[in-house]
């Protein structure tokens, strides 16, 4: 059991990215075979510490604990800046996501956060004992040591980035705002708001990615701790810990709370209480660090994430916190000179985004962008890069990379437009199977607002849940499965330069779409971009029917709750029956890029649930007056909820996530309808019917940003040519402003 650790970690070493020097000293036993190993890859000049403790003080009523770190640093009496990775998902294994970073002058730290890995303690993921534990390390651990210099850099994909934020609100900084010891910031692929970004999706539950990921992160927990190799007591001069003393009782003690704390974790899903927005999600929000703040929200209001305090940042289109990235960047780093941040947001999945795959400068095996950023912010090397242009989009359609001035783009960079969505038909297309067999549902898409005429009905959208559910053949089951059904073709982009994203199911929308409604323009006589957030408001009535008896989503769930020993059964009034059960209507909307063939590839997309409609407290049948789209503070809806009734209108705005994406000329643009997205969100297993009332008291549109061409080289430049993946390393490692 002792020995998986080593084993695990020298092929991590073997795997990692060229330097120069590793090598002596891991733990009393095993340290030959580490060095030997190591020697192989040149890395001689280094230590390995494997198992440090660091013990974090009692504070505001959270216990003190002890977390456990590993950390390579070099041989000699330099004292070199640390480069800190906390992870929740063994501080083992993500310690190579920075080894590259090693042979350049850099000390690398990984830490277990408590409750996870080998920490003491229970993991509530994200609370904010976690934010301050991150940033006593970086302000009182790590600068007591005599190979630190005292300055300390974060980095690290999805969950890693998120708590990169969230101690940044809490480090110590000095009389003009800059920190004290946390001098830079490379987040990839990070969250702002834990309910919106990734919980509930416009009040609906999501059911496939967080399950999933909860149930991972507990599994990663009850790997044999690596404790078991013994430890260095790094408070008490590197004494050294033998496995066959106490702490083999510790390792155990925190072996046994992983498995504990199943049940908690599990309750997040049952517990009434979070179903609506809250202090339990704002406190696992970096956002409530931003320097704009929720009104509604007390935590962390006296804290933010200092102006001073550099970031570079990058996200995905498909990610699945693309809204959140964006929010960051337009709001958490409002207060950011431009010097001072950078965003890059590429045609990724949050897999292949985090570990920077089709940009080797970005590449977890590379980390060369993130040295360029390091020794400029943390080392003081003049390199002022990523200045002049300080945000990069990878534009879809155009398939080339882009830097633009600002986010959102320049006022001057964009128009805004309208699409109407008609009672009309569309035309049927002999090259186009769609066309026909959803002759009935699929409606025109267009830019003058149509003429009622009362001789057509309005579009009814049925919802029959043991029938069909939309959802499985689509995009959104490989975006919120983090892009893993995707990987395989994200690689032939990466590695051999070929696209085939046309012969992949999740790459056309067409049998996700059939039995939905459509709505689509003619096709376009020029090309159209849209880039940025989009709307679609519209009036409906629903009619519901009677729930069959037969739920088998809630039997379903109750299986795998069983399993990790949290029983639906044991939870009254439990979330599942809730959302399942409830006379409410899930709203689902669709971005599609239509092929000249009749290909509809999913851009972005967009849900609501009826019940958390912006609605306005004097008159619900109407929108909010205090209401501003994408407002990232706008959450009335969400705490306090508002049933609709049968048979009344009532008026929706559905936020679609940002996009960037180039409509070809020939193409056509696709808003679809639908009432489920399953397995991504949990669905309303109600009958329903859903009847979207069109004429001129109450027309649908669907409102997005055009972009022109103007000002190029002003407010934004072309970065290649060629549109091919890796240019950007290119341009991210040479580029000076």
């Amino acid at each position: 059991m002792r020995k998986w650790v080593l084993v695990f970690f020298l092929t991590l070493c073997l795997i990692g990215g060229g330097a120069n020097g590793f090598a002596e000293e891991i733990s009393k036993e095993g340290e030959d075979i580490l060095a030997k190993a190591l020697s192989l890859k040149g890395y001689r000049d280094a230590i390995c510490q494997f198992n440090l403790r660091v013990a974090i003080p009692e504070r505001d009523g959270d216990p003190a604990v002890d977390l456990w770190a590993t950390l390579i640093k070099h041989k000699g009496d330099e004292k070199l800046p640390t480069i800190l990775v906390a992870t929740p998902y063994r501080r083992e294994f993500l310690i190579f996501t920075a080894l590259a970073l090693f042979p350049r002058g850099y000390n690398i730290l990984a830490v277990d956060i408590r409750g996870t890995g080998s920490a003491e303690g229970t993991w509530l993921s994200f609370n904010e004992a976690e934010h301050k534990d991150v940033a006593f390390i970086i302000d009182n651990w790590i600068p007591k040591h005599s190979w630190s210099d005292g300055k300390v850099g974060m980095m690290g994909p999805s969950y890693m980035a998120i708590i990169e934020f969230m101690a940044a609100g809490n480090v110590a900084v000095d009389a003009t705002g800059e920190p004290l010891h946390l001098k830079a910031l490379f987040p990839m692929l990070p969250m702002a708001d834990a309910y919106k970004d990734i919980v509930m999706h416009g009040g609906n539950l999501d059911l496939l990615f967080i399950p999933v990921w909860l149930f991972g992160v507990d599994l990663l927990a009850m790997l044999p701790s690596s404790l078991w190799l013994g430890g260095e007591n790094a408070d008490m001069d590197g004494t050294w810990e033998d496995p066959n003393t106490d702490i083999l009782k510790e390792a155990g003690q925190n072996w046994m709370a992983s498995v504990k704390q199943v049940q908690i974790n599990g309750s997040w899903f049952l517990n009434p209480e979070n179903l609506n927005d809250g202090h339990f999600f704002d406190e696992r929000s970096s956002m409530i660090y931003w320097p704009e703040k929720d009104p509604d929200v007390t935590i962390g209001h006296d804290r933010t994430i200092p102006s001073k305090l550099p970031v570079f940042m990058t996200g995905g289109w498909f990610d699945i916190f693309t809204n959140g990235e964006c929010n960051i960047y337009q709001h958490g780093l409002s207060k950011h000179d431009p010097v001072d941040k950078a965003m890059v947001i590429g045609p990724w999945y949050h897999i292949d985004g985090s570990m920077g795959l089709g940009v080797t400068g970005l590449s977890i095996f590379s980390n060369a962008v993130q040295a360029r950023w390091f020794d400029w912010k943390i080392k003081g090397i003049e390199d002022p890069f990523m200045v002049e242009f300080p945000v990069v989009l990878y534009i879809m359609g155009e398939d080339r990379w882009r830097a633009e001035k600002t986010w959102p783009l320049a006022d001057s960079r964009v128009d805004q437009e309208i699409l109407y969505l008609s009672k009309e038909k569309t035309k049927k297309s002999s090259s186009d199977w769609f066309s026909v067999f959803s002759r009935k549902n699929d409606y025109t898409l267009s830019d003058t607002l149509p003429v009622t005429d009362e001789t057509k009905a309005d579009p009814v959208l049925k919802h029959r849940p043991l029938a069909k559910m939309q959802g499985l053949v689509s995009r959104s089951m490989s975006r919120w499965f983090m892009g893993v059904p995707a990987i395989m073709s994200q690689l032939y982009k990466y590695t051999l330069g070929k696209d085939v994203d046309a012969s992949v199911f999740y790459e056309d929308e067409r049998l996700d779409e059939v039995g939905v409604l459509t709505f689509t323009t003619e096709p376009l006589a020029e090309d159209l971009e849209i880039t940025g957030p989009m709307k679609l408001t519209f009036w409906a009535k629903t009619t519901f029917g009677e729930p069959k008896e037969n739920n088998w989503i809630y039997h379903l769930l109750s299986l795998f709750f069983t399993i990790t020993n949290n029983p639906i059964e044991d939870h009254e009034n439990n979330n599942i029956k809730t959302i399942t059960e409830k006379d409410d209507v899930q709203w689902v909307v669709e971005v599609n890029d239509v092929f000249p063939k009749g290909r509809a590839r999913n851009i972005t997309s967009g849900w609501l649930r009826a019940s958390h409609r912006p609605y306005d407290p004097s008159n619900v049948h109407e929108v909010d007056p205090s209401y501003t789209p994408f407002d990232p503070f706008y959450d009335r809806a969400d705490r306090n909820p508002d049933m609709i009734n049968e048979n009344e209108l009532y008026k929706y705005v559905v936020e679609v996530w940002p996009t960037a994406n180039v409509f070809k000329k020939g193409h056509r643009i696709r808003v679809s309808i639908s009432a489920s997205d399953f397995p991504h969100l949990l669905p309303i297993m109600v009958p329903c019917d859903n009847t979207i009332v069109m004429d001129e008291a109450h027309p649908a549109a669907f409102e997005f940003t055009s972009v022109n061409q103007e000002d190029e080289g002003t407010t934004w430049k072309w970065i290649d040519t060629e549109g091919k993946y890796d240019t950007l390393t290119n341009y991210l490692l040479d580029h000076t402003n």
